[in-house]
């Protein structure tokens, strides 16, 4: 995306700019303006697109897209898309010169009760687009007088346009083409009506002439034309097939045939049971086109889920592929030093030592992969760390990842997404994997934390943490409260305290159990249980992905770690990828010799 990006701005920079214009930019300049307009939405997906489109016609021709991409750096923009990712829409792009002014001559003409002024304004608003424009034009029409006494005089109400116009009638194939999207309504609405008036005459002329067949699931009598058979010939009714296929899509059925992509007999006069199928071409002409796209995505569903293969799948619909990792190779010069090493090692090292460490080393090799992958210990850790056959295979596997990268493109016609394979998010300008969970995880953990080191005054409600000094603390408003049992002192003062004499200062005192003055709460074991708890109560409260790697590094002050650990592993994994990176390398990559 972002070679893309700057690809585009090295071609503005140096292809030759029009004319600057305002509102209608000419075709050639608004084929180049809306280019620019899609990379920026991409790169700024969180802008308004309004807003960009504004900043590109107010910016000088020469260096439109560096100057547009500075400023909405420096001023950034903040609009409200559902779809960041997805392309724009035709209505928030900028409209060629032909498109605006067949809008304003057919808004004009249905209109025109209405200044020419007031039409042009709320083009003007709606970016030219004549669905907006209308709807806004339709509302204003509606509560002006003007309107209606020249309506009153045509014998007409501000009735719909019919949008169901003929090719190039209104002079601009962008236009034509929106009004007859807009007419499919009516036109499939129209349709619906129709299929049930014919279904009505056809059933009445069946029944007339006494050639209404039964279905064999619901015993009712229908037409030719709505009855099915499967492949045995058992009659089945439509609507007893489409709750069938509804049942077992987003029911409890279990008539489905995923070899077939079909769905069994549903007779229920068959006897034995029928076990024969509908067959999928009468299948599709009888049941909706999408519930037949719902049951073939089923269907492959199913039938990935049961090739036991390791898929990467869409997040939004059921698009899957296979986890194919590229292949890689070692590079010769790697190959190289592997065999010089070995030859020093085999060289310096006296033979009772080789011929001791041989062995072990390839009877680590071997056993590792058996070796349970949550077993610990000194000498586990030591079996580990001298076998690279586990270390090898997991290491390969996560440069191949880092190198796929973590970007998803759905191939399906209906979807075209962009998403994570690591959280399974929509992708986004500098996408971060659960940046939410992280979060919403560090701000409910860190909270608990404060709480738990914190007093709040129950009068002013002031919350404050002592740094130093007595246990006696005076709010400013005047409230005097203990700090470690938070108790209301104002009467008692320094009463409340414990006043006997201790030889060891910092013991229990064993003739009373009052509160110390200058004892120190151990704040760090506080934060550190509330933490604790926390935690558990936020996993166990809320749903957690299964694919998040909690950081506990992450949440809260610095930790450290001052446990006795022999050997920190997590290094030398890291070490050991950095070093393997260098090593392997892809065969698609021009570089490595065949």
């Amino acid at each position: 995306m972002f070679s893309n990006f700057f690809s585009s701005i090295a071609h503005a920079s140096s292809s030759s700019s029009s004319p600057g214009t305002s509102g209608a930019p000419a075709d050639d300049v608004g084929t180049e303006l809306n280019e620019y307009l899609e990379i920026l939405a991409q790169v700024f997906p969180e802008a308004d697109v309004d807003d960009i489109r504004d900043r590109l016609l107010k910016s000088s021709d020469e260096s439109r897209l560096y100057l547009v991409t500075e400023s909405l750096l420096i001023i950034p923009s903040k609009g409200a898309r559902p779809n960041a990712r997805a392309s724009l829409e035709p209505a928030e792009k900028f409209r060629s010169q032909k498109y605006q002014t067949a809008v304003k001559k057919l808004l004009q003409n249905e209109f025109k009760g209405l200044s020419k002024s007031t039409i042009q304004a709320v083009m003007m608003e709606t970016n030219h687009d004549y669905r907006k424009s209308r709807a806004t034009l339709t509302r204003i029409a509606a509560k002006s007088w003007r309107f209606s006494v020249s309506a009153f005089f045509r014998r007409k109400k501000a009735e719909a346009v019919n949008v169901v116009c003929e090719q190039h009638a209104t002079g601009c194939e962008e236009l034509d083409a929106e009004l007859r999207e807009l007419g499919m309504d009516k036109i499939e609405a129209q349709i619906a009506e129709d299929r049930k008036i014919s279904a009505l005459l056809d059933e009445a002329e069946h029944a007339a002439a006494s050639e209404l067949i039964g279905c064999e699931t619901c015993y009712g009598d229908y037409s030719w034309n709505e009855i099915a058979a499967c492949s045995v010939g058992h009659f089945i009714c439509h609507g007893c097939l489409k709750r069938s296929v509804q049942e077992n899509l987003y029911g409890q059925g279990q008539s489905m045939m995923g070899a077939k992509s079909s769905i069994r007999c549903i007779s229920a006069a068959a006897s034995p049971i029928c076990d024969a199928c509908i067959p999928p071409e009468i299948l599709a002409n009888v049941i909706p086109e999408d519930m037949l796209q719902a049951m073939e995505e089923k269907v492959a569903t199913e039938n990935l889920d049961h090739s036991g293969m390791s898929l990467v799948r869409c997040p939004f619909c059921s698009y899957a592929e296979a986890d194919e990792l590229q292949p890689y190779c070692i590079r010769q010069w790697a190959k190289v030093c592997g065999i010089l090493v070995l030859l020093m090692l085999y060289i310096y090292i006296p033979e009772p030592v080789f011929s001791t460490l041989a062995p072990l080393f390839l009877f680590t090799y071997f056993i590792t992969p058996f070796l349970p992958r949550d077993s610990s210990g000194i000498v586990l850790d030591t079996i580990k760390l001298v076998s690279l056959h586990r270390h090898w295979q997991n290491a390969v596997r996560r440069i191949q990842l880092k190198r796929r990268g973590t970007l998803f493109k759905c191939r399906n016609e209906r979807c075209k997404r962009e998403s994570c394979i690591g959280c399974s998010k929509e992708w986004t300008a500098f996408h971060k994997c659960f940046e939410k969970e992280e979060d919403s995880m560090r701000i409910y953990v860190e909270k608990a934390m404060a709480n738990a080191v914190k007093r709040t005054c129950p009068v002013c409600r002031i919350s404050f943490v002592k740094a130093d000094g007595c246990n006696k603390l005076t709010c400013v408003c005047g409230y005097i409260m203990c700090y470690i049992c938070r108790a209301d002192i104002g009467n008692e003062g320094y009463k409340h305290f414990c006043q006997h004499f201790r030889q060891v200062p910092g013991t229990a005192c064993v003739d009373c159990d009052k509160c110390d003055l200058y004892v120190q709460e151990d704040e760090e074991a506080a934060i550190r249980d509330a933490a604790i708890k926390a935690e558990k109560e936020y996993f166990r409260n809320y749903d957690i992905p299964t694919t998040w790697q909690y950081n506990k590094d992450k949440i809260g002050p610095i930790r450290l770690n001052n446990s006795l650990v022999w050997l920190d592993l997590s290094k030398l994994r890291k070490y050991f990828d950095l070093i393997l990176e260098k090593i392997i390398a892809d065969v698609r990559d021009p570089t490595v010799p065949e």
